[in-house]
C-alpha cells in the first residue's frame, strides 16, 4: 500500500512540475529548466548477497527540475515512473511474471570550482531512490501453480568530481568518477494453496556497500534546446560480484 501511495505521489509531482512551468513561464524563465528524461538500469548478473540472489532492472521516465545559483551551483531534482505489465523474475526457485511498477527519485548539487577555457572541474553530490513493486505475479515450480509478491528498493549516496571539455563550440564531453553509499533492500514471497493445503517460500536481502562509480556523458549547448546522453556504471562489488549499468537520456527546452 506505501508503495503504490508513493507512485501516485510521484505522479502528482510529475504532472505539478509540467504545469507549473506553463503557468508561470514568464517568472521561471531565468531561474530553472525543465529537463524530460527516460532512465533504465539494470545489473549486470543477478545481485547475490549471502547466498540469496535477485534480478534488478529499471526503466522510468519522468523530468528533471533544474536551478543555477550564479555562474558556478546547479541544483537539481528529478522524478520517475515506469511500468511493465508482463515482467518475468524469478525467486524461491519458481519463475514468475506479472504487473511490476518502478519509481525514481533523484536529488543533487554540482559546484564548478575551476575553470580554464574550454575546460571545467566540478563536484558533485546525490541522493537517489529506486524502487521495484510486484504485488501481483503469477508463477509456476514443479507444475504447481503458484502466487507471489516482490518489493526491492536500492537507495544511493554519491560523491564525485569530474572534468567537462568541449571539443567544439556547441558540443561537451564529461567524465566522473567518485564513490557510492548503497543500500539494497528485497524481499519476495511465493504462495501455494490447493486443497486445504498451503505453503510460503520467501527471500529477502538487505545489505549496504561502498563502491566505486564512474559515468561519461556527451550533450549539445545550443540557445533554445538541447539533448544529453549519459552512461554510468555503478560497482557494487564490495558485496556481489555484480555491477548495475545505467543509461539516461535527457532533453532540455529553454523558455
Amino acid at each position: 500500500m506505501q508503495n503504490r501511495q508513493n507512485i501516485i505521489v510521484s505522479q502528482f509531482y510529475i504532472l505539478l512540475v509540467f504545469g507549473l512551468s506553463f503557468m508561470f513561464k514568464p517568472l521561471f524563465a531565468d531561474e530553472f529548466r525543465i529537463t524530460p528524461f527516460v532512465l533504465y538500469e539494470e545489473a549486470t548478473q543477478n545481485i547475490v548477497i549471502d547466498g540469496v540472489s535477485t534480478k534488478y532492472a529499471l526503466g522510468v521516465a519522468g523530468v528533471e527540475l533544474r536551478r543555477n545559483y550564479g555562474d558556478s551551483l546547479t541544483i537539481s531534482s528529478k522524478l520517475g515512473y515506469g511500468q511493465n505489465n508482463d515482467q518475468k523474475t524469478s525467486f524461491a526457485g519458481a519463475n514468475f511474471s506479472g504487473k511490476v511498477t518502478g519509481s525514481y527519485f533523484n536529488i543533487g548539487g554540482k559546484y564548478e570550482f575551476y575553470k580554464k577555457n574550454d575546460f571545467i572541474f566540478f563536484s558533485s553530490v546525490e541522493h537517489s531512490k529506486r524502487n521495484l513493486d510486484a504485488p501481483n505475479l503469477i508463477g509456476k515450480r514443479n507444475n504447481l501453480d503458484l502466487t507471489g509478491i516482490a518489493d526491492t528498493t536500492i537507495s544511493s549516496e554519491d560523491l564525485k568530481v569530474g572534468i567537462t571539455f568541449k571539443p567544439a563550440k556547441k558540443l561537451s564531453f564529461q567524465l566522473t568518477a567518485g564513490m557510492s553509499n548503497w543500500h539494497i533492500k528485497s524481499d519476495a514471497k511465493g504462495y501455494y494453496v490447493s486443497s486445504g493445503l498451503s505453503a510460503t517460500a520467501s527471500k529477502s536481502i538487505n545489505t549496504k556497500g561502498s563502491d566505486p562509480i564512474v559515468q561519461t556523458m556527451v550533450s549539445t549547448n545550443k540557445d533554445n534546446h538541447n539533448f544529453a546522453l549519459s552512461l554510468s556504471d555503478r560497482s557494487l562489488r564490495s558485496k556481489t560480484k555484480t555491477s548495475i549499468i545505467s543509461g539516461e537520456l535527457n532533453y532540455e527546452f529553454h523558455f
